[in-house]
């Protein structure tokens, strides 16, 4: 069982304690729907893991294997206990990763998966766990300079781990600079000004746990008293779909490709500068950015009552995820494949809900009319279970979204 899978209870036990507090201070750091949609991107992101081969270890322990004589030749040897050899594979690994996440906001391709991770108009701990799934796996290269200091695979996953846990804390509002970690360390404060869409502060602040590599290479920027961070991106998703937050620039480029009447921009435009758009596509079809001056978050009016449906479809979609993680090995692929899929669906469909699109209501049923009929496929206390929970949830939504006897509050108020 993997480090970040571990650390998933206390990620969540974090939020609560952020969440509390939120409540009781009156600070107005959570919405339910953005936190939903932050949640649910980072579920999707773990469970579709399960589903993926690890290509970074496919390709780096290979060619580890085949550098091994050369790492006892030249006496590299690293040994995962001793905690200098793993700070020092920690930098390295933050270093590379320093590269891969700065490229990642300057090449189209490699931003419409990155993405997802900025687009929370909020900024909490549960942006921390807003996750992308469905990026190409060419994360991998940026790591192979690791093979040059003969990094053992082992410990490169650890370092991965560890850098990745890190990362989690930075994502609050109520953390106050400390003026010694802004110079060494991503901190809140510095890593506010990366997730922030005002002008001065876009595309900055990449380091993982180092903000030296920012300084070290031009890309650093102190968060400014007199200019509040305004959290997202300039073209919104305006949704609360995990999916639909992991298509939105794919999509976007696709339709692109298809509409220029450019060859050269149909097969460049992947590679160019993030949001970089062809000319005639641009003109056919365009996005405008958000008005800063005037910013408004994503806050569709939906129901107290589907409210509150869409909050306890997501505490159990949540606690189904961290059985399914943590046991998942003893499942043949075939049974991960079908939990995956059908966890998905209840992830994407909750979104819509939240979204108060007009066919979510038909969607969810079927969702549960689906479950209803694969209830029999499973062992005989799971078919009890899940007809259950299905059976109930029908009854429920039938009553909120067919029955018109919800009441029409507006969710949240800002």
């Amino acid at each position: 069982m993997s480090l970040v899978t571990l650390a998933i209870p206390f990620f969540l036990i974090a939020v609560l304690v952020e969440l509390a507090l939120d409540r009781w201070r009156g600070w107005g750091l959570y919405r339910l729907n953005d936190a939903i949609g932050s949640l649910s991107a980072g579920i999707l992101s773990r469970i579709t893991g399960l589903v993926r081969a690890g290509v970074t270890l496919l390709i780096y322990v290979p060619l580890y294997e085949l550098l091994m004589p050369y790492y006892q030749a030249a006496h590299l040897h690293w040994s995962a206990s001793n905690p200098w050899h793993l700070l020092l594979a920690v930098a390295a690994y933050d270093f590379c990763y320093y590269w891969k996440h700065r490229l990642a906001h300057e090449i189209n391709l490699l931003w419409a998966d990155h993405l997802v991770h900025h687009q929370s108009e909020d900024y909490n701990l549960t942006t921390a766990l807003r996750q992308p799934s469905a990026g190409l796996p060419i994360g991998w290269i940026f790591y192979l300079p690791l093979l040059l200091i003969g990094l053992p695979p082992e410990l490169l996953v650890t370092a991965g781990a560890i850098d990745l846990i890190y990362q989690f804390w930075v994502h609050t509002q109520k953390f106050p600079k400390v003026r010694w970690m802004e110079w060494i360390f991503v901190t809140p404060s510095n890593h506010r000004v990366h997730h922030a869409q005002n002008k001065v502060y876009v595309d900055r602040n990449y380091g993982g746990v180092f903000i030296i590599w920012d300084r070290l290479f031009g890309s650093y920027q102190e968060e400014l008293d007199d200019e509040p961070c305004i959290f997202g991106v300039r073209k919104p998703l305006n949704s609360f779909d995990p999916l639909a937050a992991n298509l939105q620039h794919y999509k976007r480029m696709a339709l692109d490709a298809w509409y220029t009447r450019s060859w050269w921009d149909k097969f460049t435009l992947w590679f160019r500068r993030t949001g970089y758009r062809p000319a005639d596509a641009e003109a056919a079809m365009p996005v405008p950015s958000c008005d800063l001056d005037d910013f408004a978050r994503f806050d569709p009016p939906v129901s107290r009552g589907r409210r509150i449906y869409a909050l306890l479809q997501h505490i159990v979609y949540s606690g189904v995820t961290l059985p399914l993680l943590w046991y998942a090995r003893d499942m043949s692929y075939p049974q991960q494949l079908m939990a995956v899929a059908l966890l998905a669906l209840g992830l994407i469909v909750n979104g819509r809900i939240l979204d108060n699109h007009r066919l979510a209501r038909h969607w969810e049923l079927a969702r549960l009319g689906l479950l209803l009929a694969l209830a029999p496929l499973l062992p005989l206390a799971l078919t009890y279970a899940l007809a259950g929970y299905a059976a109930a949830s029908a009854l429920a939504w039938w009553w909120l979204a067919f029955a018109d006897k919800e009441d029409t509050v507006a969710l949240v108020s800002d």
